[in-house]
């Protein structure tokens, strides 16, 4: 967590920071970014380094953090407001979302791939595993809220449900990762349509009522 005076700091200087550590992260990569660098850019002093964070693995947790509190801002996002009805379509709504992220600030994917190929042990522990664990927390929601209004499968374990949309991300992200620049917004809407469908088909309860997606659902 950030320490007491990044906390106390104005919210436009804290912007500044997160927004040049983005930055940072995603010309060089997590390894090979430098504090110092990104505190620089947003106009402080080198030597305040760790006046404000207990290291880089910090820092870019907390920079996920933020824009996870953006992504968790969106109303396509508030899970309690899903029905039956749009249960797929808001998903999908969701999964669009990064194409006019990174649309209009480029650098968002070069420090999402920074994030992608963070090494397993920044991935896993410390900050990063307490930003991992609200990510399993909002698809827990996700998930019950699924299986509240019958439209996820109840044959299976809540915690598999859980490991299985986890694990079909972590792919996602990485493919994405490797081929966005091949990609116009038509390709990645028409991507994000099927892969919002294969999800569907693995996680929908079987003799669901959803309709197709193109007429206001899912297929079936």
């Amino acid at each position: 967590m950030p320490l007491p005076r990044f906390k106390k700091m104005p919210e436009e200087k804290k912007e500044q920071i997160l927004e040049a550590a983005a930055k940072e992260f995603a010309a060089h990569g997590y390894q090979n970014a430098v504090i110092s660098n990104i505190l620089e850019r947003a106009g402080i002093s080198k030597g305040a380094a760790y006046y404000y964070f207990e290291d880089k693995a910090d820092l870019i947790a907390t920079v996920i953090r933020r824009y996870w509190m953006d992504f968790l801002d969106e109303p396509t996002a508030q899970v309690d407001d899903f029905t039956a009805a749009d249960f797929w379509q808001k998903l999908h709504a969701l999964y669009l979302h990064p194409f006019d992220l990174i649309e209009t600030q480029p650098w968002m994917l070069g420090f999402s791939k920074a994030v992608w190929n963070l090494p397993e042990e920044i991935r896993h522990g410390g900050p990063m595993g307490e930003v991992f664990s609200d990510a399993i927390e909002w698809v827990r929601g996700f998930v019950r809220r699924g299986l509240e209004l019958g439209v996820i499968r109840d044959d299976l374990p809540e915690g598999m449900l859980i490991n299985l949309i986890m694990a079909l991300d972590h792919v996602h992200d990485e493919w994405l990762s490797d081929h966005w620049e091949e990609m116009g917004k038509i390709e990645f809407e028409a991507f994000t349509l099927t892969y919002v469908d294969f999800m569907q088909r693995a996680l929908e309860q079987p003799g669901s009522d959803s309709k197709d997606m193109e007429s206001g659902g899912m297929t079936s």
